[in-house]
């Protein structure tokens, strides 16, 4: 699904939280393990025809599984299983979201 993309980690991942009834939780996967946030830039590869490949969009990806310690800021990564989900957003427009099953460094 990715594979036009270079990824870069922007943000190092973080537990994901949520606030309920005023407190803050940990958002769980389907084992009841935390799930983690990491903030990547998604900028397209070089085109083979030498034309500007695009620019690119920051963008937080919600992983399922505990990120490996080398995924830090900075580094170039690749995304297992990826997916993205639309939501409605209340000014009528429709935003999404990006899930993967996990990360690791690319190459």
């Amino acid at each position: 699904m990715l594979e036009g993309y270079k990824l870069r980690v922007v943000e190092d991942p973080v537990i994901k939280t949520y606030t309920k009834d005023g407190k803050t939780e940990y958002a769980l996967n389907e084992d009841n393990q935390p799930m983690y946030v990491v903030a990547v830039y998604m900028k397209p590869k070089p085109r083979e025809d030498g034309r500007p490949a695009g620019k690119g969009t920051e963008m937080k990806v919600t992983l399922e599984t505990k990120p490996p310690e080398e995924v830090t800021d900075g580094e170039l990564i690749e995304l297992h299983n990826p997916r993205f989900s639309q939501f409605p957003m209340d000014n009528g427009g429709t935003g999404f979201t990006m899930k993967a099953a996990g990360v690791k460094l690319a190459g």
